[in-house]
């Protein structure tokens, strides 16, 4: 690759990025119409306070509404198969129910940080697209 052809692609590189990017302005602005990253926080906020009360109750509910039915049928069935079985299938219902908990509340944590996470992201784009050195052919750049 040639200086020449080098300063090329540095130069169009430039080009696309004033046309194209567009860091922490406001709708409307610049010279491109693509949406910007939005957060709903209200709706985040309503979904995180769901996740600490009603959704673990309901889960919890659910999740143990079998328990009692279903030990005294295994009690009943002891020494069949089919009460083995269905000690089996209970226990995998609880693991189950259980597991579901957990991804709820991983959920409700990375709704809690997802405004902080966005805003690292942004500001780490931010702090590299600073350090790109678009060379000579900046329209009111000093040399």
């Amino acid at each position: 690759m040639g200086w020449d052809e080098w300063e090329q692609l540095k130069a169009d590189a430039l080009a696309r990025r004033q046309n194209a990017m567009r860091l922490d302005s406001t709708a409307g602005t610049g010279a491109s119409s693509a949406p910007d990253l939005k957060t709903n926080k209200a709706g985040k906020g309503a979904a995180v306070k769901a996740l600490q009360g009603e959704i673990p109750q309901d889960t919890d509910k659910a999740g143990s509404h079998a328990d009692e039915s279903t030990s005294a049928a295994v009690r009943e069935l002891s020494g069949w198969e089919t009460g083995a079985g269905l000690k089996d299938a209970h226990a995998e219902w609880q693991l189950q129910v259980k597991n579901l908990k957990a991804r709820l509340a991983q959920d409700q944590a990375a709704l809690e940080g997802s405004h902080q996470y966005l805003q690292y992201v942004d500001y780490d784009v931010g702090s590299r697209t600073a350090q790109i050195d678009a060379g000579p052919h900046v329209p009111g750049r000093k040399v």
